[in-house]
């Protein structure tokens, strides 16, 4: 059996914590940062926060709230409400989200869950989903937790899942009733999720239902609020009651090191690679501290040989690495760490470390920044759009709107064809660089950007 997770969740309105019953009536819980410190302190595998009027009222989630909660909160902390698009995903996730969930967004858009599972991994993506009986004895899916879909909860959750989502957070109408968990409705999506997990969600009231979500459902994960909010229960107890009830629980974030070959010094090297691109970033040295923190934080942290300390990449700078993958070589004496760069990697101001060639076979020049340097362009133009310039030709472009800028598209696009049949590489090499910048023109005025593109390419690969 997997070991389980507790979870605690905080429903957020106006910046405090409320409960109710059956999604109505709901009145004040608490303070967020009280809760939150608490919750860590008793060893919460996960905090969930979800803003539970975002999506009813069409806004987004409050950045604001997360940046906080953040600031104190040493649990992975997961957010939602309100996450309507990738965009969405991006703003929570460098507010310090570690996980999104995504709920109703997912039955008017099918591609917000696959395109953050995209860019994020799997592993960040939870898919929310609220359900109810209706009159002929199904479980179909809740829109914003407020009326219904027509979606039922088992194909849902097929559906879910084959677009990404890395587990399903399931909510009953059973919520804030302390009658236990819909045990029906946990084993029906369980089935339906397997091998990815199903955190119960909804009615936890008595120490046992904790554990009947597990045995007699096929749960993950419990997640309550009411019982820890008043303090009937704390996270260590309900813990402790599982195990003994021979369930395996988390106990904080546990990573097994002894594959990693520490050399005499205590330290292994460790790369740092675009996730996006592949592009190498920089070569730097991890002792097992730093790797632990790397693991926990999900931010870059090295070791300094000269001043022998721990470092966060980007801590002055801004320069951070939000770590989306890491891995070990065959003989676990090399550590890989997939990342996402913020700004640049290298102190020179340079994306890259590895920036100075030493030798260049025919057929081998290539980027230092690779494909991330149509982000760079994308950024510019964005940049244009948000502040123009006097004599841009970019603003020139954009004023005249999607007509020119196609007119722009085809032209170049005629370009590269024409220099391709001259068989003349220089020109196809310039010629295809205005082909892309117009096209980056257009994927802006169309309110869309490269990660978009790579998504469609990815899911046509599949």
């Amino acid at each position: 059996m997997e070991k389980v997770k507790v979870v605690p969740c905080l429903d957020m309105m106006n910046g405090r914590i409320v409960k109710g019953v059956h999604f109505k009536d709901m009145i004040d819980a608490g303070d967020p940062k009280e809760c939150i410190a608490r919750y860590c302190q008793e060893g919460a595998d996960e905090i969930w926060m979800l803003d539970i009027k975002a999506s009813e009222e069409g806004r987004a989630t409050n950045l604001e709230m997360i940046r906080k909660a953040a600031e104190i909160c040493t649990a992975p902390l997961c957010i939602g409400g309100g996450i309507k698009s990738l965009d969405d995903v991006d703003a929570v996730m460098e507010a310090g989200a570690r996980k999104v969930g995504i709920g109703s967004a997912a039955l008017h858009n099918d591609e917000v869950v696959r395109r953050a599972s995209y860019k994020y991994g799997v592993s960040a993506v939870t898919a929310l989903v609220d359900v109810f009986k209706n009159d002929r004895g199904e479980y179909e899916v809740m829109d914003a937790g407020q009326k219904p879909s027509g979606k039922l909860l088992e194909p849902w959750v097929r559906q879910l899942k084959e677009w990404g989502a890395g587990e399903i957070l399931l909510t009953s109408m059973q919520d804030g009733a302390k009658t236990g968990y819909d045990l029906e409705a946990t084993r029906i999506a369980a089935a339906a999720a397997s091998p990815l997990p199903v955190i119960a969600s909804g009615g936890a009231g008595e120490l046992d239902h904790f554990a009947q979500a597990v045995t007699q459902a096929g749960a993950q994960g419990v997640l309550a609020a009411s019982v820890f909010h008043t303090g009937k229960f704390s996270i260590a107890q309900v813990k402790d009651y599982l195990e003994s009830k021979g369930i395996p629980v988390m106990r904080g974030e546990e990573f097994d090191l002894d594959a990693i070959r520490f050399d005499e010094k205590g330290l292994v090297p460790a790369i740092a690679q675009d996730a996006s691109t592949g592009v190498v970033l920089m070569l730097a040295y991890m002792n097992r501290a730093s790797l632990q923190q790397t693991l926990k934080t999900r931010l870059a942290t090295y070791y300094s040989r000269s001043r022998q300390e721990l470092w966060v990449k980007g801590a002055t700078s801004g320069n951070l690495q939000h770590v989306r993958e890491v891995r070990y070589d065959c003989d676990g004496d090399a550590v890989l760490l997939k990342v996402d760069q913020q700004g640049v990697a290298c102190h020179t101001g340079s994306y890259s470390c590895f920036f100075n060639p030493l030798m260049t076979l025919s057929g081998g020049r290539s980027s230092a920044m690779g494909a991330r340097i149509l982000q760079s362009v994308y950024d510019q133009v964005e940049d244009r759009k948000a502040h123009p310039k006097e004599g841009s030709y970019t603003n020139q472009l954009l004023a005249k709107g999607v007509d020119k800028i196609g007119k722009k598209v085809v032209e170049e696009a005629a370009e590269v064809l024409i220099a391709a049949k001259n068989q003349v590489p220089e020109e196809v090499r310039f010629e295809t660089a205005d082909l892309m910048y117009h096209l980056t023109v257009l994927l802006s005025q169309q309110g869309m950007c490269w990660d978009d593109i790579f998504a469609e390419l990815e899911n046509r690969h599949r």
